[in-house]
């Protein structure tokens, strides 16, 4: 998405010599703005407003008129119109908690009516009827390029403004507010507040844009902002996508766009925009910006994922009757140490607990497992036996014996199948946020579709290694390891969810006799505690070490609590 913002910033200089379409693109970015605002209150909070454009009205001759009559500069003039919009917005906002529906869209249609018309009136004040011409813009050149970074700056961090509070506690109060109010009344969520608050907002957000629109274009009337144009916006928002943080701007790019494009043909532009507003509603409910995030996902995403695949190993390869197996080795301790990662994962995952461990007391291998990696995709279907059958070739061939095995997730359940065929083998069993001994649970088989979207979505699978591992914060680090992730097999994104949920050793732990550790974060948000201590008690020297504040993945974010725990079970 940066790189989106900075093609936008970018994007007036390119054009220095067409200031008509830097003026289009400035209104383009004013609409989206407010068309964002009106998002927050009938795409997120679920309320029906029919008077948008009033917020804009109030925002813009309240800028005009402090910067025309009191030389406030022109940005200070911006945010006032917004505060002064935001409370209005709050004046409003307060008695629409008694409506809602068609009440609540009469009523604010009835606002928009009645700010034209008192804007109309004041003849002496707004100019009437004939508005106000002439409105200045004291800034350094007074180009059209400054007007249209003015309009950026605000945009953008509207748009960051707006996405934070979409996806923090205030957006979800919002989204249940939307869906059910008893519901989310019973959840504890004040609804009064929220709805008050997603109304002002919204109407600061069209106040901005109200006054940027004043001073872009240099004139305004009571006209310009009546109950058509509070159509308009509604329109843009449902061409774009109601509840949408970036509908608005494609509703708005069409929107300004649309009277160039068909400027000389003979049809009617309102036939035009009413035709093409009943086809995405009819064809394209979901607004035009959730079938670009899907083309997005499809096609651009699925290119930027074989593009951020790793392509050089990093570590060594060693030849296995299951394939070609790429791991890393670190160390030259008389104890072995074999690390075996879980899924959307690579040897390289291990790196910060590689790095902490003492190299005198451990030698440590890590190897990418069949599937995933730089290693060499298994043949046939994906499960967790064919990966404790290569874990099982590895360790054989490299003649590792005796020796400290550590899996974690996915790599736990690879860790314990292994445990049970070759427990003499081992000295020590380490599950680190193992999947459960009795596996994971079996979903619908949409659910596994949507696991597969994740590969063509690099942001996607960094969000989820990040959201893993909270507390760490190597942006580098996830980039790599995100890089890895991309290169398992295609048919491991579904094969292994499914393989999770088709083993079960719970018969065969008894018969286990070495010290096993199951170490759990207690932040982990795909296990629960009571798997986690089920697991441990079904080894007869079962230990459950739970870690606090930490999450999925304790290797990266508590690589030292990790090895305490490896060098107490070797003492």
């Amino acid at each position: 998405m940066l790189w989106i913002w900075l093609i936008l910033a970018l994007l007036p200089f390119l054009l220095l010599k067409s200031a008509f379409i830097i003026t289009i693109l400035s209104l383009v970015g004013i609409y989206a703005l407010a068309t964002l605002g009106l998002n927050l209150i009938m795409g997120y909070s679920g309320q029906i407003s029919i008077g948008h454009a009033a917020f804009m009205s109030i925002g813009a001759y309240t800028s005009t008129l402090l910067v025309m009559q009191y030389n406030i500069p022109v940005v200070f003039g911006i945010i006032l119109g917004g505060i002064t919009a935001f409370i209005f917005g709050i004046l409003i906002g307060f008695p629409a908690l008694r409506l809602s529906g068609f009440y609540l869209a009469i009523a604010t249609m009835g606002f928009v009516v009645a700010i034209e018309q008192l804007f109309s009136y004041l003849e002496h004040i707004t100019g009437g009827h004939a508005g106000i011409r002439n409105i200045p813009f004291p800034f350094l050149w007074n180009s059209d390029v400054e007007k249209y970074l003015l309009v950026f700056a605000f945009l953008f961090v509207a748009y960051v403004v707006a996405d934070r509070l979409i996806n923090s506690k205030t957006g979800r109060a919002w989204m249940a507010v939307r869906e059910n109010e008893i519901a989310a009344s019973v959840m504890g969520v004040n609804i009064a507040w929220y709805k008050v608050l997603a109304f002002a907002i919204g109407s600061m957000f069209a106040g901005i844009a109200g006054a940027l629109y004043a001073h872009v274009i240099g004139y305004i009337a009571p006209s310009d902002f009546g109950i058509a144009k509070s159509l308009d916006l509604l329109a843009i928002s449902v061409i774009g996508g109601m509840a949408s943080i970036d509908g608005p701007f494609y509703g708005a790019l069409i929107y300004v766009a649309m009277p160039f494009l068909f400027s000389r043909s003979n049809f009617s532009l309102s036939i035009i925009f009413g035709a093409l507003l009943i086809f995405v509603v009819l064809f394209m409910p979901l607004g035009i910006s959730f079938y670009v995030k899907i083309f997005r996902m499809n096609y651009f995403n699925a290119l930027i994922a074989y593009l951020k695949k790793s392509r050089r190993p990093f570590g060594m390869f060693v030849q296995t009757p299951v394939g070609r197996i790429h791991y890393i080795k670190h160390g030259s301790g008389n104890i072995p140490v074999v690390l075996v990662h879980g899924n959307f994962a690579s040897s390289r995952f291990f790196e910060p607990l590689i790095k902490k461990i003492p190299e005198h007391q451990f030698t440590v291998y890590a190897l990418d497992l069949p599937n995933f990696g730089f290693s060499d995709e298994l043949p046939g279907d994906v499960s967790i036996e064919k990966y404790v059958d290569a874990l099982e070739s590895f360790v054989k061939t490299l003649g590792i014996n005796n020796f400290i095995l550590l899996g974690h997730s996915l790599g736990g359940a690879v860790a314990m199948g292994y445990a049970i065929r070759h427990s003499k083998n081992l000295a020590k069993l380490v599950l680190v946020d193992p999947a459960p001994i009795f596996g994971m649970p079996r979903y619908d088989e949409s659910a596994y579709k949507i696991i597969d979207v994740y590969r063509k979505n690099p942001d996607m699978i960094k969000r989820a290694l990040m959201m893993n591992a909270p507390n760490y914060d190597d942006e580098e680090f996830f980039d790599r390891i995100t890089s890895d992730a991309l290169r398992m097999a295609k048919k491991a994104f579904i094969g292994n969810a499914k393989a999770l949920a088709d083993y079960n050793y719970i018969d065969k732990a008894v018969l286990l006799e070495v010290p096993v550790v199951v170490i759990y974060g207690d932040k982990d948000v795909i296990l629960d505690y009571e798997s986690m201590k089920k697991t441990a008690e079904a080894f007869p020297k079962g230990k459950l070490i739970v870690l606090k504040d930490i999450g999925h993945s304790p290797v990266i974010e508590a690589p030292e609590k990790v090895i305490k725990h490896l060098t107490d079970i070797v003492t």
